[in-house]
């Protein structure tokens, strides 16, 4: 009984821990390891303080175990990132083993579902405790599994803008004029350097003054009389909602398509290089 009250209350502080840091996120999820027969074993909380940083919590309900781990994601695309980490497993001390032969690697690759299922996830994951690696007997037995997310961020990263109907639609036409037959993530990135100029200090600090100011966006003649598709006003809905593929930038351009004034830009600024996606640079 006491080991339940334990991860209940582990549980609980990092979610409201979460609900306190505005640019923390988090995902919940279940593990199904591969075996001779799959089955849901692990319920997991991820918390990421940063875009490539965070924390993981799972627990193993047949075992009483409950394991903690600091994750890394090396590689973040739009639509898919591998990550790693570093933890220790049965931290409630089930096992009774020392604490040398619990410390646990990870590794892992998601894939993210949003095109099919807003939030979600799908991710192929391996765990193994250190001892595994040379030989040395172990209960603790590593993990082979797939397992399914839910990811969300708290309402205050939500709602940092107060979004109307005319500047959902209004973004819209901007990426659809801008990426048109980009990636879709691309075209998300589109509508995030418009929400990362509204945040920023060097920018006008709404939408309608972000998109219209003076010899910025060259799509501008098009907005006139452009519509908006269905791509393009979900793309403007998860920009809205705080997804950023462009990993921060607030500027970003077309080689094959810019004019000379705007190539000559973005080869003398001083500018640092975020993501490429489709035809698109971004840069911060």
């Amino acid at each position: 009984m006491m080991k339940t009250y334990a991860v209940i209350f582990l549980v609980l502080s990092m979610v409201f821990t979460c609900a306190a840091t505005t640019e923390a996120s988090w995902q919940l999820g279940v593990d199904w390891q591969v075996k001779e027969e799959v089955e849901p074993q692990t319920v997991k909380l991820n918390w990421w303080m940063t875009p490539r940083w965070g924390v993981r919590s799972h627990y193993l309900w047949a075992k009483e175990e409950l394991s903690f781990a600091a994750i890394y994601l090396p590689q973040k695309q739009a639509a898919y990132n591998s990550y790693i980490g570093l933890g220790v497993r049965d931290v409630l001390g089930t096992s009774q083993l020392p604490i040398k032969e619990k410390i646990e690697l990870t590794a892992g690759l998601e894939l993210r579902l949003d095109r099919m299922v807003h939030g979600f996830s799908t991710a192929l994951e391996c765990r193994l405790v250190t001892a595994n690696l040379v030989g040395e007997p172990n209960q603790l037995t590593p993990f082979f599994g797939i397992s399914l997310n839910y990811g969300f961020a708290p309402a205050s990263n939500q709602a940092r803008y107060k979004v109307n109907d005319a500047d959902l639609y209004l973004l819209a036409k901007l990426i659809r004029a801008e990426a048109e037959g980009e990636p879709y993530w691309g075209q998300v990135a589109v509508g995030a350097v418009v929400m990362n100029r509204v945040k920023s200090k060097q920018f006008p600090n709404t939408i309608y003054e972000v998109i219209y100011q003076p010899r910025q966006f060259s799509c501008l003649p098009k907005l006139a009389t452009i519509e908006p598709n269905a791509d393009s006003l979900q793309a403007a809905r998860d920009a809205l909602a705080g997804k950023d593929p462009s990993r921060g930038a607030l500027y970003y351009y077309n080689p094959r398509l810019a004019s000379r004034e705007g190539a000559r830009f973005f080869e003398t600024a001083d500018l640092k290089r975020t993501i490429i996606i489709g035809n698109h640079q971004f840069f911060k």
